[in-house]
């Protein structure tokens, strides 16, 4: 790296560094820039940027500091410093964030939380991308309320950190909710993920077991969606319906083996053509890794 480059070039060499994924050299390049402007707002946000996005939260914390002493109407680095705060459980701070967007965080209970609101988020975890329904706490964080597919490495009532930016939307219960992406993990439920396997003759055999899980208060989720459509006859225009899929995977979550049991041993009591083929545990809280987007 060249000593005699002046801020700009300085700048765009570190966003191409960073472009290449060598955060090591873009940080660099950039404290190199702030050696000689250490007033530079967009410099001191970019840096910022890439702790949020490192999970450098003290850091990240400290720089959308120094931007909002500069630039107190950077709504951006207000909302960055809000998400490093909330990661830290500095709940003062990300207080003060919310507050220029007139959002009121209440402190007399902490961790604080916002009254219910449905959200959105997208996990990604490798390869595997998923959209997850949950409810808001706060700006920046989500409780995941439905059982998520194991491999997206989230379980019911994780508390997931999410960026701000809304990418994409998504319809439930007839309400548009933006997709936020996960930054990481903030809190891991007590919940492990079980799937069971079984060929379910019928929707009504599937609802009765729906129906017993919400009596005894266990989260489940139908994931079996390998449906099949059934194209109309030729020359006819009814719409095509989907034809049942017998071998059905379901999420089961629980904080022991024992509900399942139980709750296996009423919905065979009550359907026994039901086939359970195969009950296991897919993720445990044991398991629990940071989900980036």
């Amino acid at each position: 790296m060249s000593v005699c480059m002046n801020t700009s070039e300085l700048k765009t060499a570190a966003h191409a560094a960073w472009d290449e994924d060598n955060e090591q050299d873009a940080e660099a390049l950039f404290k190199q820039a702030l050696a000689i402007d250490g007033q530079d707002p967009q410099t001191l946000f970019d840096l910022a940027l890439l702790y949020k996005f490192q999970d450098r939260w003290a850091e990240a914390l400290d720089f959308n500091r120094k931007v909002v002493a500069i630039k107190p109407d950077d709504t951006a680095a207000w909302w960055n410093l809000g998400i490093a705060a909330t990661a830290l459980s500095d709940w003062t701070s990300a207080a003060q964030a919310w507050q220029v967007f007139d959002i009121t965080l209440p402190l007399e209970s902490l961790p604080p939380a916002l009254p219910a609101a449905a959200a959105a988020v997208r996990v990604r975890n490798g390869k595997q991308i998923d959209v997850l329904l949950g409810e808001r706490l706060d700006p920046a964080r989500v409780r995941v309320t439905q059982v998520p597919l194991p491999d997206c490495g989230v379980r019911y009532g994780d508390i997931l950190l999410n960026d701000g930016l809304g990418n994409g939307v998504v319809t439930h219960q007839g309400i548009e909710l933006p997709v936020r992406e996960v930054l990481s993990t903030w809190a891991v439920s007590n919940h492990a993920t079980y799937v069971l396997e079984a060929v379910v003759e019928s929707k009504a055999q599937l609802d009765t077991l729906v129906e017993l899980a919400a009596r005894a208060g266990l989260p489940l989720q139908d994931w079996g969606g390998k449906v099949r459509y059934v194209l109309p006859t030729e020359g006819k225009h009814a719409p095509a319906e989907p034809e049942w899929q017998k071998v059905r995977e379901i999420g089961i979550a629980a904080e022991d083996d024992q509900p399942v049991a139980d709750l296996l041993d009423a919905w065979l009591a009550a359907c026994p053509e039901v086939d359970i083929r195969e009950v296991y545990v897919a993720l445990t809280p044991d398991d629990a890794g940071e989900a980036h987007a």
